[in-house]
């Protein structure tokens, strides 16, 4: 088990953005498809989420909560010594990672670290390890985690996306402000099993099929159209069973329960992935925070979007939660760490976007 133990490591801030606008999935039942639409929302959960038709990626919506951290915390942004940027959806190529475009549009000196970790769902566990563990560096003191994915450019055009009738992925971003200081402890595990990693791909999104494009035969026997690719039922199974025997085998290695935690923060898959797994971790609902309904499965951001959404302005000083967030690879990952929620930023929504000073559009 890569089990891994902090007690130096303090959270300053954390803010989370959305796009502003938001689509509602249609429940009219006189509409074409009402009952697999009745169905699908079911299932999922999903009723409504936040999703740029501006353009904006994930480096647009992490800026702004990094801007919002930064003023939280009362840190300028020279002040630190790295920026992490958990994203599968660069604004560019892979390596011009976000970090980089950020890092710019900060105006960073050249001593400031970047760059992307391409994580999907499970970011959050993944990308707070490395963060941590780069804080253990005698130079290093302040950094940030900055999470997000952009789901607009799967769809061919901005009316192609206004018209869909169900979605399940939404869009935002967060920033994580993390500080060298005696503080809680932060204990992290982490896991993989590529041998999955066919359960949720893209088999024509990389260079392996680069030339294979179109149609094709999965290992299933399923016919491949293009695209995206989940088998839900292994991911449904992944979720509701390795992963909760992983939060459990966790929870014995501290020598604590679930019941210890003030909150259990899971990533948002969907509906009845939620209910099964906390059922199975027999935590009630006013304990684990959902947002999947609002916000819909915004993939990496997931975790941190539902602390902010759930903590920002709770009355209690110190918030012991336990966190898990699991997907593509695949991988999955649980934290147990103490939050001061003073140090959240109410979640915010913005239009703001950065004009690429290099491409402009042709007159």
């Amino acid at each position: 088990m890569a089990f891994l133990h902090f007690d130096n490591v303090g959270i300053a801030a954390l803010a989370g953005v959305l796009p502003e606008h938001v689509q509602t999935i249609d429940m009219d039942p006189r509409r074409p498809r009402a009952d697999y639409i009745r169905h699908f929302v079911k299932q999922t959960g999903v009723r409504q989420r936040h999703i740029s038709v501006t353009e904006q990626t994930s480096t647009d919506l992490g800026c702004a909560a990094l801007r919002l951290a930064l003023e939280r915390a009362g840190w300028d942004a020279n002040s630190l010594d790295g920026l992490i940027f958990m994203s599968q959806t660069p604004d560019f190529n892979p390596s011009t990672s976000n970090a980089h475009v950020l890092h710019n549009h900060l105006h960073l000196g050249e001593d400031t670290l970047a760059f992307d970790i391409t994580q999907g769902c499970a970011s959050f566990p993944y990308g707070l390890s490395v963060c941590a563990a780069l804080l253990q560096q005698p130079h290093i003191r302040r950094l940030a985690m900055i999470s997000g994915d952009t789901i607009w450019p799967l769809y061919p055009s901005r009316k192609a996306l206004e018209e869909a009738e169900t979605f399940l992925s939404g869009e935002g971003g967060t920033a994580l402000l993390l500080e060298k200081r005696e503080d809680s402890p932060i204990d992290i595990s982490l896991h993989s099993d590529g041998s999955g990693y066919h359960f949720l791909y893209y088999p024509d999104g990389g260079a392996r099929n680069a030339w294979r494009r179109g149609r094709g035969i999965m290992p299933n026997g399923e016919v491949y159209e293009g695209g995206g690719y989940m088998d839900g039922m292994e991911i449904t199974a992944f979720a509701t069973l390795r992963v909760v025997d992983g939060i459990n085998a966790f929870l014995r290695r501290l020598g604590t329960t679930v019941d210890a935690y003030d909150g259990v923060v899971l990533h948002q898959a969907n509906k009845q992935i939620l209910k099964t797994m906390t059922r199975r971790l027999k935590v009630d609902a006013a304990r684990a925070p959902v947002t999947v309904d609002r916000l819909g499965n915004t993939n990496g951001a997931s975790v941190s979007l539902t602390i902010v959404d759930a903590y920002a302005g709770n009355p209690k000083p110190n918030l012991r939660l336990l966190v898990s967030a699991f997907g593509v690879g695949l991988s999955w990952g649980i934290v147990s760490l103490t939050l001061n929620p003073a140090i959240i930023v109410p979640m915010r929504t913005t239009a703001a976007r950065f004009e690429d000073d290099f491409l402009k559009p042709l007159p």
